[in-house]
């Protein structure tokens, strides 16, 4: 007993496969929408084992066409409480043509859609957020006529928790929707030469040099008329009147005071202050030995 020949949708000729997949790359440009994709691009540190690294790297987006699954309402567990209060975890599903991610990622590097990149969605939340990709589903179309890679990936996207990231494409938008998201000190700066510029590091150094640096950031905002300079992505603790480098500008200036309890944050403020106070009425440093003398 053998399949019909006419009909068989596994064995189709390559001239009906292209066609599937010209239809399918029309209808995603039709009725999708224009979003990017932003690799992670600190390769080097990823942990092979666990597949994450430490700091992750984000330093180019490139344009690329969706198809929005579920328009209707997220997926996954949305909102809820868990032992560490509101959780928010929005999924949403989005199909992208194989061919246009061919077309517009090189493929030197790699060949498909990885787990850990993200996906800039410019109309979410009426602002524009990042998302994650959660899981790439390569198996969507299940060999359709007989092809043995895929027409489209459907990826499994959950929003995206910034965790100190480096995001710097160049694209306000995308740049701007993770640093609303990071945590930020404002540092009062006094005397000195320079101004800083957006995005470059900024170090406090014994030597001056960024190689021997014990505190270095990220620039975020700098106001010359207040002296005030926002930094993000910190690392070690910056001390009061120690001058605070520019990585690039070379500019020099001294820090005044800040208090690291309570950091500069566009769109939250964080409990740390309140709860040292809090902390403070309740918790009895007095007694050095609580368990007494020996």
């Amino acid at each position: 007993m053998a399949t019909n020949p006419y009909y068989n949708s596994y064995n189709a000729k390559y001239t009906d496969q292209r066609l599937i997949e010209d239809l399918l790359v029309e209808s995603i440009k039709l009725m999708g929408f224009d979003a990017f994709y932003l690799p992670n691009n600190n390769d080097e540190a990823r942990d092979l084992l666990y597949g994450e690294d430490p700091v992750k790297k984000f330093s180019t987006a490139f344009p690329l066409e969706m198809y929005l699954s579920n328009a209707l309402n997220y997926n996954g567990e949305r909102e809820f409480f868990s032992k560490f209060g509101l959780e928010i975890r929005n999924q949403v599903s989005v199909i992208l043509s194989k061919r246009s991610f061919a077309q517009r990622i090189p493929q030197n590097t790699f060949t498909r859609p990885r787990e850990g990149d993200l996906i800039y969605i410019p109309f979410a939340n009426g602002t524009g957020e990042l998302y994650e990709i959660k899981f790439t589903n390569q198996n969507k179309d299940m060999m359709m006529l007989g092809r043995q890679v895929p027409f489209f990936y459907e990826l499994e996207l959950e929003k995206f928790k910034y965790s100190q990231e480096e995001i710097t494409t160049g694209i306000p938008v995308i740049d701007e929707a993770a640093t609303n998201s990071a945590y930020n000190i404002t540092l009062n700066l006094g005397n000195g030469t320079g101004d800083f510029t957006l995005g470059e590091i900024v170090f406090q150094s014994n030597d001056a040099t960024l190689a021997n640096s014990y505190t270095s950031a990220i620039v975020q905002s700098w106001d010359f008329v207040s002296k005030e300079l926002i930094v993000s992505n910190i690392q070690g603790e910056f001390r009061n009147a120690v001058t605070v480098r520019g990585n690039n500008s070379n500019t020099t200036r001294t820090v005044g005071n800040y208090d690291v309890l309570t950091p500069t944050v566009k769109n939250e403020q964080y409990d740390n202050s309140y709860i040292n106070t809090q902390a403070n009425n309740i918790i009895s440093t007095a007694e050095i030995n609580p368990f007494g003398s020996i």
